[in-house]
Protein backbone atom coordinates (compact mmCIF):
# COMPACT_ATOMS: atom_id res chain seq x y z
CA UNK A 1 0.00 0.00 0.00
CA UNK A 2 2.55 2.19 -0.93
CA UNK A 3 0.62 4.72 -2.87
CA UNK A 4 -2.07 5.26 0.59
CA UNK A 5 0.88 5.92 2.37
CA UNK A 6 1.84 8.84 0.03
CA UNK A 7 -1.13 10.69 0.04
CA UNK A 8 -1.62 10.18 4.10
CA UNK A 9 1.69 12.33 4.65
CA UNK A 10 0.66 14.80 2.21
CA UNK A 11 -2.32 15.52 4.31
CA UNK A 12 0.00 14.97 7.40
CA UNK A 13 2.22 17.90 5.92
CA UNK A 14 -0.54 20.45 5.39
CA UNK A 15 -1.92 19.78 8.59
CA UNK A 16 1.62 20.54 10.64
CA UNK A 17 1.99 23.23 8.64
CA UNK A 18 -1.27 24.86 9.69
CA UNK A 19 -0.72 24.03 13.40
CA UNK A 20 2.83 25.44 13.12
CA UNK A 21 1.16 28.71 12.28
CA UNK A 22 -1.40 28.83 14.31
CA UNK A 23 0.91 28.24 17.11
CA UNK A 24 3.29 30.91 15.78
CA UNK A 25 0.24 33.30 15.97
CA UNK A 26 -0.45 32.06 18.98
CA UNK A 27 2.88 32.45 20.72
CA UNK A 28 3.16 36.01 19.21
CA UNK A 29 0.33 37.62 20.78
CA UNK A 30 1.58 35.92 23.95
CA UNK A 31 4.62 37.44 24.64
CA UNK A 32 3.49 40.87 24.12
CA UNK A 33 1.37 40.51 27.85
CA UNK A 34 5.37 40.35 29.51
CA UNK A 35 6.41 43.16 27.36
CA UNK A 36 3.25 45.40 29.13
CA UNK A 37 3.86 43.75 32.66
CA UNK A 38 7.59 44.43 32.43
CA UNK A 39 6.20 48.13 31.04
CA UNK A 40 4.32 48.34 34.12
CA UNK A 41 6.04 47.18 36.59
CA UNK A 42 9.08 49.57 35.83
CA UNK A 43 6.51 52.38 36.41
CA UNK A 44 6.05 50.88 39.94
CA UNK A 45 9.23 50.75 40.93
CA UNK A 46 9.52 54.23 39.69
CA UNK A 47 6.19 55.87 40.95
CA UNK A 48 7.51 53.58 44.48
CA UNK A 49 10.90 55.58 44.62
CA UNK A 50 9.08 58.88 44.03
CA UNK A 51 7.00 58.39 46.87
CA UNK A 52 9.54 57.51 48.95
CA UNK A 53 11.56 60.68 47.91
CA UNK A 54 9.46 63.21 50.10
CA UNK A 55 9.87 61.22 53.41
CA UNK A 56 13.61 61.42 52.94
CA UNK A 57 13.24 64.88 52.01
CA UNK A 58 10.99 65.89 55.38
CA UNK A 59 14.07 64.49 57.26
CA UNK A 60 16.50 66.99 56.12
CA UNK A 61 14.76 70.19 57.40
CA UNK A 62 14.37 68.89 60.77
CA UNK A 63 18.26 67.70 61.12
CA UNK A 64 19.42 70.62 59.16
CA UNK A 65 18.95 73.19 62.25
CA UNK A 66 20.48 70.95 64.25
CA UNK A 67 23.70 71.30 62.37
CA UNK A 68 23.49 74.87 61.14
CA UNK A 69 22.10 76.97 64.08
CA UNK A 70 23.91 79.53 64.87
CA UNK A 71 24.63 81.42 69.06
CA UNK A 72 21.95 83.83 69.70
CA UNK A 73 23.38 87.19 70.44
CA UNK A 74 23.30 87.06 74.08
CA UNK A 75 24.95 83.19 73.85
CA UNK A 76 27.78 84.89 72.31
CA UNK A 77 31.35 85.16 74.24
CA UNK A 78 31.33 88.80 76.09
CA UNK A 79 34.57 90.46 75.23
CA UNK A 80 37.56 90.94 77.26
CA UNK A 81 37.27 93.96 79.03
CA UNK A 82 40.34 96.59 78.50
CA UNK A 83 42.62 96.84 81.27
CA UNK A 84 43.28 100.40 82.81
CA UNK A 85 45.65 101.98 84.77
CA UNK A 86 44.28 102.18 88.20
CA UNK A 87 43.64 105.72 89.14
CA UNK A 88 46.60 107.40 91.42
CA UNK A 89 43.65 108.62 93.54
CA UNK A 90 42.16 105.45 94.00
CA UNK A 91 44.48 104.60 97.22
CA UNK A 92 44.04 108.44 98.81
CA UNK A 93 40.26 108.57 98.81
CA UNK A 94 37.64 107.39 100.34
CA UNK A 95 34.34 106.45 99.51
CA UNK A 96 31.29 108.41 101.13
CA UNK A 97 27.61 107.67 100.66
CA UNK A 98 25.70 110.80 100.49
CA UNK A 99 22.27 110.34 100.86
CA UNK A 100 21.19 107.47 98.53
CA UNK A 101 24.31 108.57 96.59
CA UNK A 102 27.56 107.54 96.48
CA UNK A 103 30.76 109.55 96.05
CA UNK A 104 34.72 109.21 96.19
CA UNK A 105 36.54 111.89 98.34
CA UNK A 106 39.98 112.46 97.72
CA UNK A 107 41.86 115.33 99.98
CA UNK A 108 38.44 116.32 101.24
CA UNK A 109 36.81 117.09 97.53
CA UNK A 110 34.30 114.84 95.49
CA UNK A 111 36.62 112.96 92.71
CA UNK A 112 34.86 113.74 89.53
CA UNK A 113 35.30 111.85 86.23
CA UNK A 114 36.57 108.41 85.28
CA UNK A 115 38.55 106.28 88.12
CA UNK A 116 39.67 102.98 88.35
CA UNK A 117 39.88 101.60 91.85
CA UNK A 118 42.48 99.39 93.10
CA UNK A 119 40.48 96.10 92.32
CA UNK A 120 40.26 97.05 88.56
CA UNK A 121 36.62 98.15 88.21
CA UNK A 122 35.70 101.32 86.71
CA UNK A 123 33.26 103.94 87.48
CA UNK A 124 32.17 107.21 86.51
CA UNK A 125 31.69 110.39 88.63
CA UNK A 126 29.52 113.34 87.60
CA UNK A 127 30.45 117.19 87.89
CA UNK A 128 29.08 116.95 91.39
CA UNK A 129 30.94 113.95 92.47
CA UNK A 130 27.99 111.76 92.12
CA UNK A 131 28.94 107.78 91.31
CA UNK A 132 26.52 107.17 88.27
CA UNK A 133 24.40 103.98 87.23
CA UNK A 134 22.84 102.91 83.88
CA UNK A 135 23.68 104.84 81.18
CA UNK A 136 26.34 107.61 80.65
CA UNK A 137 27.37 109.98 77.83
CA UNK A 138 31.03 111.22 77.95
CA UNK A 139 33.31 111.86 75.25
CA UNK A 140 30.92 110.96 72.59
CA UNK A 141 30.22 107.65 73.46
CA UNK A 142 27.76 105.67 75.42
CA UNK A 143 28.89 103.51 78.66
CA UNK A 144 26.97 101.40 81.15
CA UNK A 145 27.20 101.30 84.46
CA UNK A 146 25.62 98.64 87.17
CA UNK A 147 23.51 98.79 90.13
CA UNK A 148 26.68 99.22 91.80
CA UNK A 149 28.20 101.80 89.41
CA UNK A 150 30.73 99.45 87.64
CA UNK A 151 31.15 99.78 84.02
CA UNK A 152 29.98 96.54 82.29
CA UNK A 153 31.08 95.33 79.16
CA UNK A 154 30.07 92.23 75.94
CA UNK A 155 26.14 91.61 75.60
CA UNK A 156 23.83 93.11 78.30
CA UNK A 157 19.77 93.19 78.33
CA UNK A 158 18.32 96.56 79.90
CA UNK A 159 15.12 97.75 79.83
CA UNK A 160 13.84 94.42 77.81
CA UNK A 161 16.58 95.40 74.92
CA UNK A 162 19.91 93.60 74.42
CA UNK A 163 23.16 96.27 73.77
CA UNK A 164 26.72 95.28 72.49
CA UNK A 165 29.23 97.18 74.89
CA UNK A 166 32.86 97.25 73.80
CA UNK A 167 35.81 96.10 75.14
CA UNK A 168 36.60 99.60 76.53
CA UNK A 169 32.92 99.97 77.58
CA UNK A 170 31.47 101.78 75.01
CA UNK A 171 28.43 101.10 73.13
CA UNK A 172 28.68 99.54 69.90
CA UNK A 173 28.15 101.98 66.58
CA UNK A 174 26.70 104.50 69.02
CA UNK A 175 28.50 107.22 67.66
CA UNK A 176 26.62 106.09 63.95
CA UNK A 177 23.33 106.02 65.67
CA UNK A 178 24.22 109.94 66.69
CA UNK A 179 24.86 110.79 63.09
CA UNK A 180 21.51 109.58 62.07
CA UNK A 181 19.84 111.47 64.30
CA UNK A 182 21.34 114.38 63.45
CA UNK A 183 20.49 113.89 59.62
CA UNK A 184 17.23 113.77 60.49
CA UNK A 185 15.03 116.22 58.96
CA UNK A 186 14.82 119.51 60.20
CA UNK A 187 10.91 119.85 60.25
CA UNK A 188 10.82 116.83 63.09
CA UNK A 189 12.52 119.36 64.85
CA UNK A 190 10.28 122.49 64.56
CA UNK A 191 7.54 121.41 66.98
CA UNK A 192 10.29 120.87 69.82
CA UNK A 193 11.70 123.23 69.49
CA UNK A 194 8.78 126.04 69.65
CA UNK A 195 6.75 123.52 72.23
CA UNK A 196 10.49 124.30 74.81
CA UNK A 197 10.53 128.03 75.03
CA UNK A 198 6.81 127.79 76.39
CA UNK A 199 7.97 125.11 79.28
CA UNK A 200 10.23 127.40 80.25
CA UNK A 201 8.09 130.42 81.31
CA UNK A 202 6.25 128.62 83.94
CA UNK A 203 9.24 126.62 85.47
CA UNK A 204 11.85 128.99 86.16
CA UNK A 205 9.46 131.37 88.63
CA UNK A 206 8.50 128.27 90.13
CA UNK A 207 12.39 127.43 91.39
CA UNK A 208 13.22 131.16 92.02
CA UNK A 209 10.48 131.08 94.90
CA UNK A 210 11.64 128.16 96.40
CA UNK A 211 12.88 128.37 99.50
CA UNK A 212 15.07 125.22 100.53
CA UNK A 213 15.91 124.57 104.51
CA UNK A 214 17.31 121.54 106.06
CA UNK A 215 15.39 120.37 109.49
CA UNK A 216 17.54 118.55 111.71
CA UNK A 217 17.13 116.66 114.94
CA UNK A 218 19.56 115.54 117.42
CA UNK A 219 19.69 113.34 120.56
CA UNK A 220 17.40 110.20 119.50
CA UNK A 221 15.89 108.23 118.11
CA UNK A 222 13.09 108.03 120.88
CA UNK A 223 9.57 106.57 120.77
CA UNK A 224 8.64 110.36 119.78
CA UNK A 225 10.88 109.64 116.58
CA UNK A 226 8.13 107.07 114.49
CA UNK A 227 5.63 110.20 115.29
CA UNK A 228 7.67 112.98 113.53
CA UNK A 229 8.62 110.29 110.58
CA UNK A 230 4.84 109.95 109.84
CA UNK A 231 4.58 113.81 109.65
CA UNK A 232 7.61 114.23 106.96
CA UNK A 233 6.17 110.99 105.05
CA UNK A 234 2.55 112.96 104.72
CA UNK A 235 4.20 116.21 104.46
CA UNK A 236 7.33 114.85 101.54
CA UNK A 237 9.37 116.39 103.64
CA UNK A 238 12.97 115.18 104.79
CA UNK A 239 15.23 115.95 107.62
CA UNK A 240 18.56 115.21 108.82
CA UNK A 241 18.67 112.58 112.57
CA UNK A 242 21.99 113.50 113.85
CA UNK A 243 21.54 110.08 116.59
CA UNK A 244 23.28 108.89 119.59
CA UNK A 245 24.66 105.45 119.62
CA UNK A 246 22.80 104.34 123.12
CA UNK A 247 19.50 105.25 121.50
CA UNK A 248 20.03 103.62 117.95
CA UNK A 249 20.02 100.00 120.00
CA UNK A 250 16.79 100.75 121.89
CA UNK A 251 14.99 101.93 118.44
CA UNK A 252 16.39 100.17 115.66
CA UNK A 253 13.22 100.28 113.52
CA UNK A 254 12.88 103.88 113.16
CA UNK A 255 16.37 104.47 112.16
CA UNK A 256 15.39 102.25 108.79
CA UNK A 257 12.92 103.55 108.59
CA UNK A 258 14.67 107.00 108.26
CA UNK A 259 16.85 105.37 105.68
CA UNK A 260 13.75 104.08 103.85
CA UNK A 261 12.12 107.63 103.66
CA UNK A 262 15.24 108.96 102.25
CA UNK A 263 16.02 111.40 105.40
CA UNK A 264 20.08 111.37 106.13
CA UNK A 265 21.38 109.88 108.89
CA UNK A 266 24.31 111.63 111.09
CA UNK A 267 25.93 110.82 113.69
CA UNK A 268 25.79 112.79 117.76
CA UNK A 269 28.44 110.33 118.98
CA UNK A 270 28.15 107.17 121.07
CA UNK A 271 27.46 108.69 124.62
CA UNK A 272 26.63 112.55 123.80
CA UNK A 273 30.53 113.22 125.26
CA UNK A 274 32.05 116.32 124.38
CA UNK A 275 34.55 115.47 121.88
CA UNK A 276 37.04 118.64 123.00
CA UNK A 277 37.58 116.74 126.13
CA UNK A 278 38.97 113.61 124.68
CA UNK A 279 41.85 112.36 123.32
CA UNK A 280 42.37 111.41 119.27
CA UNK A 281 41.95 107.88 119.70
CA UNK A 282 38.77 108.29 122.15
CA UNK A 283 37.18 110.86 119.65
CA UNK A 284 37.61 107.96 116.71
CA UNK A 285 36.18 105.38 118.98
CA UNK A 286 32.78 107.56 119.89
CA UNK A 287 31.84 108.27 115.84
CA UNK A 288 33.43 104.65 114.56
CA UNK A 289 31.27 103.12 117.22
CA UNK A 290 27.90 104.92 116.07
CA UNK A 291 29.02 104.02 112.33
CA UNK A 292 29.43 100.45 113.21
CA UNK A 293 25.80 100.65 114.38
CA UNK A 294 23.98 102.47 111.44
CA UNK A 295 26.30 99.87 108.91
CA UNK A 296 24.71 97.27 110.66
CA UNK A 297 21.15 98.47 110.15
CA UNK A 298 20.87 100.34 106.91
CA UNK A 299 24.03 98.99 104.92
CA UNK A 300 26.09 102.56 105.52
CA UNK A 301 27.54 104.86 108.10
CA UNK A 302 26.72 108.29 108.62
CA UNK A 303 27.52 110.97 106.02
CA UNK A 304 27.58 113.70 108.20
CA UNK A 305 28.20 114.60 112.26
CA UNK A 306 27.56 117.03 114.90
CA UNK A 307 29.86 117.47 117.98
CA UNK A 308 27.62 117.66 121.02
CA UNK A 309 27.15 120.47 121.87
CA UNK A 310 28.34 121.90 119.06
CA UNK A 311 32.10 121.61 120.68
CA UNK A 312 34.93 121.23 118.24
CA UNK A 313 38.52 122.04 118.49
CA UNK A 314 41.64 121.33 116.28
CA UNK A 315 41.78 117.59 117.55
CA UNK A 316 38.01 117.36 116.57
CA UNK A 317 38.59 118.16 113.07
CA UNK A 318 41.38 116.37 112.17
CA UNK A 319 39.96 113.21 113.71
CA UNK A 320 36.29 113.14 112.43
CA UNK A 321 36.70 112.40 107.84
CA UNK A 322 33.39 113.67 107.81
CA UNK A 323 31.44 116.91 107.54
CA UNK A 324 30.81 118.52 110.73
CA UNK A 325 27.27 120.20 110.68
CA UNK A 326 26.07 123.47 113.07
CA UNK A 327 22.94 125.47 112.81
CA UNK A 328 21.82 128.76 112.19
CA UNK A 329 17.74 128.43 113.87
CA UNK A 330 18.27 127.70 117.61
CA UNK A 331 14.61 126.62 118.91
CA UNK A 332 15.30 126.33 122.32
CA UNK A 333 12.93 123.65 122.08
CA UNK A 334 14.37 121.36 124.84
CA UNK A 335 13.93 124.44 127.38
CA UNK A 336 10.42 125.61 126.36
CA UNK A 337 8.80 122.87 125.35
CA UNK A 338 6.01 124.82 123.55
CA UNK A 339 4.94 123.51 120.73
CA UNK A 340 3.66 127.32 120.10
CA UNK A 341 6.38 128.73 120.63
CA UNK A 342 9.20 126.50 118.75
CA UNK A 343 6.99 126.37 115.76
CA UNK A 344 7.08 130.93 115.70
CA UNK A 345 11.13 130.49 116.08
CA UNK A 346 10.89 128.63 113.19
CA UNK A 347 8.92 130.48 111.11
CA UNK A 348 10.54 133.95 111.92
CA UNK A 349 14.15 132.98 112.17
CA UNK A 350 14.29 130.21 108.82
CA UNK A 351 15.36 131.49 105.39
CA UNK A 352 16.80 129.90 102.57
CA UNK A 353 19.80 127.85 103.35
CA UNK A 354 19.11 128.04 106.65
CA UNK A 355 19.63 124.59 109.11
CA UNK A 356 17.78 124.32 111.83
CA UNK A 357 17.96 122.63 115.38
CA UNK A 358 15.14 120.50 116.93
CA UNK A 359 15.36 117.39 119.23
CA UNK A 360 13.19 114.34 118.56
CA UNK A 361 13.36 113.17 122.39
CA UNK A 362 10.38 115.76 123.07
CA UNK A 363 6.81 114.84 122.77
CA UNK A 364 6.55 118.91 122.11
CA UNK A 365 9.37 119.23 119.64
CA UNK A 366 6.96 116.80 117.45
CA UNK A 367 4.27 118.71 118.13
CA UNK A 368 6.08 121.87 116.79
CA UNK A 369 6.69 120.17 113.61
CA UNK A 370 3.22 119.08 113.07
CA UNK A 371 2.12 122.62 112.72
CA UNK A 372 4.95 124.34 111.24
CA UNK A 373 5.59 121.97 108.58
CA UNK A 374 2.80 121.99 106.33
CA UNK A 375 2.88 125.93 107.16
CA UNK A 376 6.19 127.13 105.56
CA UNK A 377 5.36 124.28 102.91
CA UNK A 378 2.47 126.28 101.50
CA UNK A 379 4.43 129.34 101.68
CA UNK A 380 7.01 127.81 99.24
CA UNK A 381 9.31 126.43 101.87
CA UNK A 382 10.88 122.93 101.18
CA UNK A 383 12.42 120.56 103.49
CA UNK A 384 15.43 118.38 102.53
CA UNK A 385 18.24 116.87 103.96
CA UNK A 386 21.87 118.69 104.77
CA UNK A 387 23.68 116.93 101.61
CA UNK A 388 20.59 118.16 99.19
CA UNK A 389 20.49 121.47 100.91
CA UNK A 390 24.31 122.11 99.73
CA UNK A 391 24.31 120.60 96.45
CA UNK A 392 21.06 122.75 95.74
CA UNK A 393 22.98 125.79 96.59
CA UNK A 394 26.58 124.90 95.55
CA UNK A 395 28.23 124.19 98.51
CA UNK A 396 30.88 121.96 98.42
CA UNK A 397 31.25 119.72 102.19
CA UNK A 398 34.60 119.37 102.95
CA UNK A 399 35.79 116.46 105.51
CA UNK A 400 36.96 118.56 108.84
CA UNK A 401 35.15 121.77 108.48
CA UNK A 402 32.30 123.48 110.23
CA UNK A 403 29.27 124.60 108.80
CA UNK A 404 26.30 126.90 110.62
CA UNK A 405 24.50 127.56 107.50
CA UNK A 406 24.41 126.72 103.80
CA UNK A 407 23.51 129.86 102.19
CA UNK A 408 23.56 130.18 97.90
CA UNK A 409 27.21 130.62 97.26
CA UNK A 410 27.97 133.94 95.09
Amino acid sequence: MPGGNKRTNIFLLLISILLCFGCGYLFRQSTAIPSKLQNDTIQLFAAKENDEEPSHKKETPEETPVVQASPSPTAAPTVSPAIYEISPEASTGVWTSSGSNWMFMVNGAPYKGWLTDTDGKRYFFNQDGIMQTGWVDDGGKRYFMDLDGIMQTGFITTGGKSYELQADGSLKDYSSEKEKKSEAPKQTDVPEQTEAPKAEPTKVPEKKEKKYVALTFDDGPSSFTDRLLDCLEKNKAKATFFMVGKEIEYFSDEVKRMKELGCELGNHSYSHADLTNLSPEDISAEIGAVDELLVKLTGQGATVVRPPYGSVNSSVKSVVGTPMVLWSVDTLDWESQNPQQIAEIVRSQAKDGSIILMHDIFSTSVDAAEIFIPEMIKEGYQFVTVHKLAEINGVQLQTGTTYSDLQKTS
